[in-house]
């Protein structure tokens, strides 16, 4: 039996896989599912599994950095990347024969994965995980080398759109959800702000609680009330408000002061 961990945040996207494993595959073992990078850890150095499937964007620690640091352990499970990332990382993923699958999954795709992983773990395993390691290991480089991601998967009218990053004017959130506005309208994120604001490049400023901003598409910012401000974007009718508690911040990267 092949072990296997699922590790996604998105209970929907595990319990996808989960049926799709557990429908094809007699030979394969659920051992165990974790929603964060953190649960990963714990349960892969806990349960020692030949192989799991991880989501890339995910809360505490990232799917990149849970791969890096299972790579430096003496039995390092199989990985499988199921990803919405951008084309970038999937050119990588191929230069370094790491496998990955696209959200959402296709079973063809899936079965051509399963296969691989067998081959592997039928073969001289010390070789393999020798090599395993080797190309995580460029891998992880490659994306350490790039200071930002160049492109953010969103989600409109239940299709997938790959958004260029500099084409993003500003992000909030509203009753749960995030969304960003790009210069091509408007778009459903599947994370939260918090999670937006640490993958965003450093010309995206947090103005409140609610919004996060483009600085490169700010055309004029003007004094509201008790210290607050408004800041007007380019080609936008709404201003995007400046709280005291970012007042600081804001005229800092933009010397206000």
């Amino acid at each position: 039996m092949i072990k296997v961990i699922i590790i996604d945040d998105e209970e929907p996207a595990r319990s996808e896989l989960r049926f799709l494993l557990e429908e094809e595959y007699e030979d394969i073992e659920i051992i165990a599912e974790a929603s964060d990078g953190k649960m990963a850890l714990k349960l892969c150095q806990e349960l020692n599994p030949d192989l799991i499937f991880i989501d890339i964007q995910m809360p505490l620690l990232s799917g990149i950095d849970v791969a890096e640091t299972l790579t430096q352990s003496t039995s390092p499970p199989y990985i499988i990347f199921v990803t919405a990332y951008d084309s970038h990382a999937i050119k990588a993923f191929k230069l370094h024969a790491i496998d990955y699958l696209l959200k959402p999954i296709e079973t063809e795709r899936l079965k051509s994965s399963i296969e691989r992983v067998k081959k592997l773990i039928e073969s001289d395993k010390s070789n393999s995980i020798t090599s395993s390691q080797k190309n995580l290991k460029e891998l992880f480089k490659d994306f350490k080398d790039k200071k930002n991601t160049s492109i953010i998967t969103v989600c409109k009218d239940e299709k997938f759109y790959p958004v260029p990053i500099d084409k993003i004017k500003y992000a909030y959130a509203d009753d749960k959800k995030t969304f960003l506005v790009t210069v091509n309208g408007k778009f459903y994120y599947k994370h939260t702000l918090q999670h937006l604001e640490e993958i965003l490049p450093e010309n995206f400023v947090r103005t409140h609680k609610s919004y996060i901003v483009n600085i490169n598409f700010i055309k004029n910012i003007e004094l509201w009330f008790n210290g607050a401000y408004q800041i007007f974007l380019q080609n936008e009718e709404e201003p995007i408000p400046l709280s005291r508690n970012h007042v600081k911040h804001f005229k800092e990267i933009m010397q206000m002061e």
